[in-house]
């Protein structure tokens, strides 16, 4: 498959399709699809502005979606990766490498070094996966913000050199 990556065009693509993963993956973010769902649209302006967020597609058919930012300094990264979701029609086809490589040539245009994200502890699919790209458990797990019953597996990269 051929997948092309892309910013989205409009807020409203961004919360479809945020909302789409939600609905279809409500165990593995952090977000709930109800406070989601509620925000307004200059909410999902703001979040358009703050994060880089990425649409994967193959073709005219969505594959999935990532965003990556500045991380908080109690992170322990330069930036977060979050909000990935990859359709279940494409799971297993390639789309976790594009991802990884688009959250690469952010960090080198934004000078990121230490790459950072979440993970539940029971997402054992998430975590082989992000290992398998280098990604390693960084410490105790951690009470999620937006869950704080949850608690989440810190998972570190150093971005590679340049081949």
């Amino acid at each position: 498959m051929s997948f092309s990556v892309r910013t989205f065009e409009n807020w409203e693509e961004l919360r479809n399709l945020r909302l789409r993963g939600l609905e279809e993956s409500p165990e593995w973010f952090a977000a709930r699809i109800e406070v989601e769902s509620a925000r307004n649209s200059e909410d999902w302006k703001k979040e358009l502005e703050t994060a880089h967020w990425r649409l994967i597609a193959d073709g005219n058919n969505t594959a999935g979606m990532m965003a990556v930012s500045k991380a908080e300094p109690l992170r322990d990264a330069d930036c977060w990766l979050f909000g990935c979701w990859i359709a279940p029609e494409f799971r297993g086809q390639g789309v976790m490498t594009v991802i990884i490589d688009e959250l690469d040539q952010i960090c080198r245009t934004e000078g990121w070094e230490k790459q950072g994200l979440g993970v539940w502890p029971n997402n054992e699919r998430a975590i082989r996966a992000y290992k398998k790209y280098g990604f390693y458990e960084g410490g105790e797990p951690r009470p999620s913000r937006s869950r704080p019953e949850q608690l989440y597996i810190p998972m570190f990269r150093h971005l590679p050199k340049p081949q």
